[in-house]
């Protein structure tokens, strides 16, 4: 927790990153399904709730513990084997077999404000303008993902999820439009 750094074996999920960092007020991006695994996620780039404000999982990517191609165990960091680092920093599992990762965490409240907004589909391109224009400006501690979904009875609506990870007074100021 002091150094702000989580080592994370090969094979472990989301959660498990989650649940251990999350004891120390701490958070590095991951995805958004608790039994995706940490390898593949960061491999391929990493979005997650928190990517506006924290980056991509692969930016918080800090070294891998790597199994070359010709069975040799290496590291890459910015300091060794930096260009392996860049490669696998999205580039997915090309590069040879990771067998544990470093992230970068970073402090953060684990209580966020989060929920889902819907509006009929009939009120799609209005909606997605006012989608357009809110989030250009938006703060990097809003996470805003916007879709269609069909409800049991069969309505269509177009829905947005928000998680707004910050100050949550100013989380409100922040939700009042989306909310009108």
């Amino acid at each position: 927790p002091d150094a702000r750094l989580a080592r994370v074996e090969g094979g472990a999920l989301l959660r498990h990153l989650d649940r251990e960092t999350r004891a120390f007020g701490l958070v590095t991006t991951a995805g958004t399904v608790s039994h995706t695994g940490v390898g593949g996620l960061t491999l391929g780039g990493g979005l997650g709730r928190v990517a506006r404000r924290f980056g991509l999982a692969c930016d918080n990517l800090r070294s891998v513990d790597v199994v070359t191609a010709a069975g040799k165990l290496v590291t890459a960091s910015e300091t060794e084997n930096a260009d392996l680092l860049w490669g696998l920093r999205g580039g997915g599992g090309n590069f040879g077999v990771a067998t544990s990762f470093e992230f970068a965490l970073h402090p953060m409240d684990p209580m966020v404000l989060s929920g889902d907004l819907a509006w009929p589909y009939e009120r799609a391109r209005e909606v997605m303008r006012f989608y357009a224009e809110f989030s250009a400006d938006a703060p990097d501690e809003l996470n805003m993902d916007i879709g269609t979904f069909k409800t049991p009875d069969g309505q269509m609506l177009i829905r947005s999820e928000v998680v707004w990870s910050a100050d949550h007074a100013a989380g409100e100021r922040v939700l009042k439009p989306l909310r009108s």
